[in-house]
């Protein structure tokens, strides 16, 4: 299939912070939550958009049975590989979430962060329903609108207009300069956890965050509602939706 979307920039993305930190993990609790990272013992998941693979790595290394890690780019597919290495029992595939072929064969679905920079997400959304077995389990994790208001009204514009149709190297650059800011932020007194959870993080990989706000072409940053729609009419249940940092949204569904 024929994919527009933003796999180039993010295969520079992670072809330049290939690596895995503790810090991930914490993240990626948040992200599933209020799934837990328990939860996939002895299940079998698909990870879509599966980036260098660190959220695989923490539902491996948490027992799964098996896993899926697709993505649409060869260098994020390479990174993802190498950092996957030491579980046999994942398979990492160049593809598009768009070809999916698999039709109720897992327990777990989930896409953390990539739903919300494709050009049809319902189309890959619906994708993952059908990979489900009836009670498996889907996780998206997305930008919410809420949250954002002063990002969506100062940087956002800078990243349409400016940063993601630059070089990607320069983008970089700009991120590096930013991130000067951000370590600056982070230094006054914060309650907020997510500004907590930020301060542990190296500078490299703060720099990581911001560059991966500043490089996609694409970037939707749905409201509550529209979450909710991306999901209607398909055959799920006991749906939840979670605000997670404040400023992005997590939903928990079962197929039917």
């Amino acid at each position: 299939m024929n994919v527009t979307g933003t796999q180039n920039q993010f295969g520079y993305e992670w072809a330049a912070y290939p690596e895995i930190v503790a810090q991930h993990r914490e993240q990626f609790q948040r992200w599933i939550a209020p799934f837990r990272e328990e939860d996939f013992k002895d299940k079998r998941f698909l990870d879509a958009g599966c980036g260098m693979g660190r959220n695989s790595f923490w539902a491996l290394s948490a027992g799964a049975a098996s896993g899926v890690a697709i993505d649409y780019d060869e260098r994020t597919v390479a990174a993802a590989r190498k950092n996957l290495a030491g579980f046999p029992n994942c398979e990492v595939r160049f593809q598009s979430i768009y070809d999916l072929a698999e039709n109720a064969t897992l327990d777990i679905a989930f896409s953390i962060g990539v739903i919300h920079h494709l050009a049809e997400p319902r189309k890959a959304v619906e994708n993952m329903v059908q990979a489900l077995k009836p009670g498996g389990t889907l996780i998206l994790w997305v930008y919410g609108r809420e949250g954002n208001e002063f990002y969506l009204s100062v940087i956002d514009p800078f990243r349409k207009l400016v940063t993601s149709r630059l070089p990607h190297f320069m983008t970089r650059w700009i991120a590096a300069g930013m991130t000067v800011a951000l370590k600056a932020y982070l230094a006054l007194p914060h309650k907020r956890s997510y500004e907590l959870l930020l301060r542990k993080h190296s500078f490299r990989q703060l720099e990581l965050i911001v560059l991966d706000q500043l490089i996609p072409s694409i970037a939707h940053y749905w409201t509550a509602d529209e979450v909710r729609q991306l999901v209607a009419g398909l055959p799920l249940v006991d749906h939840a939706l979670s605000r997670t940092n404040g400023m992005s949204w997590t939903l928990v569904a079962k197929k039917a």
